[in-house]
């Protein structure tokens, strides 16, 4: 497949990731939920100018950092004003987020203290569905619902920014902001004074709702009825909450097998498997999860901040100084070790991507600036993940979800106890500090974090 002149070969994949660029492009285009895949597509092949804003057709990544960070420095990691940990000093918040905190203090500051006009950011909806919404006060930022994991319709984002004059910060997923800035510094470059921030999340892949389907057939519940889902809170991994009319259940992330199989690679949908901007390259400040060795003892969460602009690292300052979170400056390397290199610098989706297009398979044209630092995975590892995606996917689609629950526990099972020992052996013994393969964090570093 070779047509980049529309959004066919996009369908046809599954590579959609909702991001609505196409349909800011071409307003004949809606997003439509798609039932076999359980994922959000375009209804039609659209025109070309839909396909020239596709992050599943093409991302231009030095002409984006060009208009976005002008003459800045790209480095491995994207341009890197300042690398930090952080936390907000809001016990109760720190526990309700992710990790950490930080993006409802970065939002509700910029609010009180930017004077910009307003948030874009998900809101939840009802049930399962939850789109961008326009937010004006710092108590609506407040009651935003934490990291969603499953795919939604996203292009509301670029419709309130064409509609609303004024100033606005974006919060988006790397794939989100690469469809929103192609179309704006493409298309629609008027837009461009608009987006005073962008916050961005470190990416740990979308899901399609075969996967929300799958855990509610293992725990009984109704997927149909849910009234409200969390994928967070509680604590730095927290649990999978789903609140139906007739019951609540929490889903334990770290332990509970039914997660495990319905959270799934498999699970995710195409376009995440040649994903190579995990660390949400065009976003001025980047917030995640701190998975390091150091902080895995923490009760709240810490939060992995990848500061792009000189303004974004003002912000920081200045809600430390205000004493509204507490923060301390890492290397580079803490960006790797907390997110493994294979996603940082795409040794698997690039070695996918290559192999998608030898077999003829649509796959996106893009090469970040991860790409000379990338160890291509062997052939023959990427060949087997590709038949086992399709197998997984067929079963998927036909809703044979106790199935898949049986791979996990027969076939599968060793290399998910394999994933577990290596946790273990890195994150909680340290092996690779005893073996003198990195560096722990001094303490002072960690000293201030709860």
């Amino acid at each position: 497949m070779n047509d980049r002149k529309t959004l066919q070969d996009v369908i046809d994949s599954g590579m959609c990731v909702g991001c609505g660029a196409c349909v800011a492009a071409d307003p004949s285009l809606s997003l439509r939920f798609d039932d076999l895949r359980q994922t959000w597509q375009p209804d039609g092949p659209g025109s070309e100018a839909a396909a020239d804003v596709c992050p599943a057709i093409q991302v231009d990544f030095p002409a984006l950092h060009a208009a976005v960070f002008p003459g800045a420095e790209v480095t491995q990691f994207g341009v890197v004003h300042r690398v930090m940990l952080a936390q907000s000093v809001d016990r109760d918040r720190n526990l309700r987020a992710s990790s950490g905190g930080l993006i409802k203090e970065l939002l509700q500051h910029y609010l009180e203290e930017e004077h910009v006009d307003g948030v874009i950011a998900l809101d939840h909806i009802q049930g399962t569905l939850f789109q961008p919404a326009l937010l004006r006060t710092p108590e609506e930022v407040d009651a935003l619902p934490g990291s969603i994991y499953h795919i939604n319709p996203l292009d509301k984002a670029l419709k309130i920014l064409a509609e609303n004059e004024g100033r606005f910060v974006v919060v988006g997923i790397p794939c989100q902001l690469e469809g929103m800035l192609s179309y704006i510094h493409r298309q629609a470059p008027h837009l461009a004074p608009r987006v005073h921030a962008t916050v961005g999340l470190l990416c740990g892949w979308l899901y399609n709702h075969h996967a929300l389907r799958a855990v509610c057939r293992y725990k009984g519940v109704d997927y149909d009825a849910i009234e409200d889902i969390a994928y967070r809170g509680g604590g730095p991994v927290g649990k999978l909450r789903i609140q139906t009319p007739a019951k609540s259940v929490a889903v334990s992330r770290r332990v509970d097998f039914a997660y495990q199989v319905a959270f799934d690679r498999s699970f995710n949908i195409p376009r995440c498997h040649t994903c190579v901007n995990h660390g949400n390259y065009l976003a001025d400040i980047v917030v995640g999860d701190a998975w390091l060795p150091s902080t895995v003892f923490t009760k709240t969460g810490i939060s992995l901040l990848i500061i792009r602009k000189a303004a974004a690292a003002d912000v920081v300052d200045r809600l430390a100084a205000r004493g509204r979170i507490v923060c301390s400056t890492v290397s580079v390397q803490e960006i790797e070790e907390s997110q493994k290199r294979r996603v940082v610098f795409g040794d698997f989706a690039y070695a996918y991507l290559d192999y998608l297009r030898a077999i003829g398979e649509h796959a996106p044209d893009m090469e970040g600036p991860n790409r000379p630092a990338a160890r291509l995975r062997p052939r023959a590892e990427v060949e087997t993940f590709h038949r086992e995606l399709q197998r997984k996917r067929a079963l998927q689609q036909q809703r044979k979800y106790r199935t898949l629950w049986l791979r996990k526990a027969t076939i599968e099972l060793p290399r998910l106890l394999h994933r577990y020992l290596d946790w273990f052996l890195v994150r909680i013994l340290r092996v690779k500090s005893y073996a003198e393969e990195r560096k722990e964090l001094d303490k002072d570093k960690i000293a201030m974090f709860k």
